[in-house]
Formats: structure tokens, C-alpha cells, sequence
């Protein structure tokens, strides 16, 4: 199964907030960049950081009116849980200096941030006298769309072991995002868009969701919920709290907590500032009492502790927790990959795809609970046949062992040590087979056989 990847979880309630009320949370954003499910606009958010490739598999722009204070926020985050946000103290199209947050003396007009999933140091964020710049180049009211560029240099400290400090720098250039979906919230813009609150789809009944946190109530105002190959999840929002469920096999039945392959709860106090903290389940039950897969309706309860990520923040206890009438959308899905890596069974339940602007291919990411990836290059418009393996597109390949981890470890494919072959492509569905023997940097090799793929663009 796939799992929502934590960093995302800000990104994710807010993509689905701005959507009509049965538009659902979903575990996957699809290709930014012209694939499917990248949003009715089309839009990309691409960057070079440190001179790697970034491409976001999901993305949002949105800007907060309140009183005389106005804030735009731009961020896009790939499948493996890295993040870039700009946040400007201002709308509409423009030139913006991002510098430190906290400087007072010399604030700038914003702040540009880099995030990594596997990393549990403080993200890099700009700093004083900073030339890191984004340009504004439309702000499109009418059809809520949002582009421009932007480049930036920022930092963090690390602790090592003795108790120093060291200094670590990122260089984020070549930044761009084009007609990324705007949410304008505040004073003039009707607020919130609806969420579900007071009455489920199709079910003809009061939809509720609400947990007792720390004994203090917590009510949805805003409900989404689909289930589909991440299995089911529903999000729930009140102001800026939100607290989110994922089950991914959903059935009458309890499910752990403390299990991450059964069930997991998110919650953040903040979900508009990525750097309120964030809650995981640790332990405790959600049982669902009642799901119809023919009205698409799910009730049930839960209860456990939650626990902040990095561990800065108590404990959070849960109690009382309801969900009931909630309506979910099916969304069923198409993508597959399994393979035999040194013997080894390999299945993916995270996929994705990347392309450079004006290539005639495609990369195609396969990721095994975010550890292990395998990745193919076929043509974007792939015709039926078997392929020899080369070490340059249209037909190649690699496996990364340790998946943004200090320890990865990636494997290029040698030349003629395996083929792809294409079955079928037909709607935009590929489907395939591919083998290969690939080196890492060391010498060292890994072996991927019966490998098969399913791929919807």
C-alpha cells in the first residue's frame, strides 16, 4: 500500500480545501508536468537544487487576507516528501526579495524554505542580506492560477553528536512554477470553500466528525474523504486544525495504530504554516463500524495517543473520537510494479513520473514503502516491442537502495544486461516487462528480474 508521506500532509488538505465539496483527500498528487491527475490547469513546479533535478508531484499557491495583513505562500513537494515553499507578505505580480524571517532590520518582502522528508534536522530557510529572489509573473484572479520563477540560497544548523553546531547551505536555482491552482481565503473572497459540513452526499444523513485532544473538542468544519489504492482516508478541518485518518484496508473491523501498515492519524494545530508540528499516531484503535461501498458512505471511532515527529511536543491523548455518515469517493487505480531484486520480492505502492521539458521520454518512478526505488526511461509515446538496456535514454534504467537516506545507494543500469519491453500501450495505460544488472559507484551489483509494470500517464 502507499503511504501519505508526513511533509506532504500540509500540502495535501490544503490542494483538496480549495476544491467543490466532492473533490476528495487524496494519497497522490499524479504529474505536475503533463501527466494525468496534475490538475485541470496543467501546472509544473520545477527547480535545481544544488544541481539536481527537483520536480513536484504536487503543488498549491494561496494567498490568506486578514485585516491588513496579506500573505502568499507557494509550495510544491515531490513523492519522496522534499518540499520548497516561498512565503511573500504580499499578492499579485511582481518582483520579491526572500530573506530571514526573524530579521527585523532587514526583513525582505519573504522567505524561501527546502524541506527533507529524511532528514530530521530544521529545513534550510533563507538568511539575513539573502539574494534569493522569486518574480511573480501572474497572478490570475479570474481563473486562480498563479506563475512565475525564483532562486534562492539557504541554510540550517545541525547538531552533531559532541553538542557543535555546523552550518549546511543549499543553493536552489533554476526555479519555476507555472499555472499553479490559487486558493485566495479571507476578507473579500468568501472565506473557506465548504468542506461536507453538516450533511454527507448521498447519504441523506448528518455527517459528523469530532475527537476529543487533550480533552479539548475538536469538530470538522470541513470533510473530504476517498478511498483508493492508499486505501481510505478522510480529513477533517476546523479554522487551521486539522486531523486527518488513513485505513488501508478498509472493512468493518478494528485496526492499530500503532501499526503503520493498518492505520495511521495525523494532526497539526497549524496546517497553513509548515512549520507548526506535526502529529503521528503511535498507538491506540480505529474501528470502523459501518462502509458501503455501493453509497460510498463510512461510520466509526477511534481513539490513541499522538505524537509530534520530531519529538519537540508532548504527547497528544485522543478520546471520544467519531466519525459518522462520512462520504467517500472510489478512485480506482491502474499503477503497478513488482520485480525480483538479488531474489528478493520488490512491489511498489508509490508511483510517479518525470520528464525534461522538450524530451521525447519519461522517467517512471516505482517506490517500495519509500525505501527502495526502481526507475525506468521509456519514449513518452512508447511503441510494442522488447528493448535492449543502455546507460542513456530512450531505454534505461536504475535501482536506489535507501531512498533519500545518508546511506543510499544507486545502481545505473549496464548496457545490453536486460530489455524493456513494451505489451501494450493503449489510453494512455502502459504496460511492460524490463530486466536489468545494474553498478553502484563502488562496484557492487544488484540484479532486478520479472520485473512488470503498469503505468497510467
Amino acid at each position: 500500500m502507499k503511504k501519505i508521506l508526513y511533509p506532504v500532509f500540509f500540502t495535501l488538505f490544503a490542494l483538496i480545501a480549495s476544491s467543490c465539496d466532492n473533490e476528495p483527500l487524496e494519497g497522490e498528487f499524479g504529474d505536475l508536468d503533463g501527466g494525468n491527475g496534475g490538475g485541470s490547469n496543467g501546472g509544473s513546479f520545477v527547480a535545481t537544487i544544488d544541481g539536481n533535478s527537483f520536480v513536484a508531484d504536487g503543488a498549491i499557491a494561496m494567498t490568506l487576507n486578514s485585516g491588513d495583513m496579506v500573505q502568499t505562500t507557494i509550495s510544491g513537494t515531490n513523492l519522496s516528501g522534499n518540499s520548497i515553499s516561498i512565503q511573500i507578505l504580499s499578492s499579485g505580480t511582481g518582483t520579491y526579495e526572500l530573506s530571514d524571517p526573524v530579521d527585523f532590520d532587514n526583513p525582505g518582502d519573504g522567505t524561501g524554505m527546502y524541506a527533507q522528508l529524511s532528514s530530521q534536522s530544521f529545513p534550510f530557510v533563507t538568511t539575513m542580506n539573502s539574494t534569493g529572489t522569486v518574480e511573480i509573473t501572474e497572478y490570475d484572479t479570474d481563473n486562480l492560477v498563479v506563475s512565475g520563477t525564483f532562486s534562492f540560497e539557504a541554510e540550517r544548523e545541525v547538531e552533531n553528536e559532541d553538542g557543535s553546531t555546523d552550518v549546511e547551505t543549499v543553493s536552489i536555482t533554476e526555479g519555476e512554477f507555472t499555472n499553479i491552482q490559487l486558493q485566495i481565503q479571507g476578507e473579500g473572497n468568501g472565506g473557506e470553500g465548504s468542506g461536507g459540513e453538516g450533511e454527507g452526499e448521498g447519504s441523506g444523513e448528518d455527517v459528523l466528525f469530532q475527537v476529543e485532544l487533550d480533552e479539548e473538542l475538536f469538530e470538522g468544519e470541513e470533510i473530504q474523504a476517498v478511498n483508493n489504492e492508499d486505501g481510505l482516508q478522510i480529513g477533517a478541518k476546523n479554522g487551521t486544525i486539522l486531523v486527518s485518518l488513513q485505513i488501508f484496508d478498509p472493512a468493518i473491523g478494528d485496526f492499530d495504530l500503532g501499526n503503520e501498515d493498518e492505520a495511521i492519524v495525523y494532526y497539526t494545530l497549524d496546517a497553513e504554516d509548515e512549520d507548526a508540528p506535526l502529529y503521528i499516531s503511535n498507538s491506540g484503535t480505529v474501528t470502523i463500524t459501518s462502509i458501503d461501498f455501493s453509497t460510498n458512505t463510512v461510520s466509526g471511532s477511534f481513539v490513541g495517543t499522538v505524537s509530534d515527529v520530531f519529538g519537540d511536543q508532548s504527547e497528544v491523548v485522543m478520546t471520544n473520537g467519531v466519525f459518522e455518515n462520512i462520504s467517500f469517493e472510489s478512485v480506482a487505480g491502474v499503477d503497478s510494479a513488482t520485480a525480483l531484486v538479488d531474489g528478493e520480492q520488490f512491489q511498489a505502492n508509490t508511483f510517479a513520473e518525470a520528464s525534461v521539458e522538450g524530451s521525447s521520454e519519461v522517467t517512471l518512478n516505482f517506490v517500495s514503502d519509500l525505501d527502495d526505488r526502481i526507475t525506468i526511461t521509456i519514449p513518452q509515446q512508447p511503441e510494442v516491442g522488447v528493448y535492449p538496456i543502455s546507460e542513456t535514454p530512450p531505454y534505461s534504467a536504475s535501482f536506489t537502495a535507501f531512498v533519500d537516506d545518508p546511506t543510499e545507494v544507486n545502481y545505473e543500469a549496464q548496457a545490453d544486461s536486460g530489455e524493456i519491453e513494451i505489451i501494450s500501450f493503449e489510453n494512455d495505460i502502459v504496460t511492460g516487462t524490463f530486466s536489468f544488472t545494474g553498478v553502484a559507484d563502488n562496484g557492487d551489483t544488484i540484479t532486478i528480474t520479472e520485473g512488470e509494470f503498469t503505468y497510467e500517464f
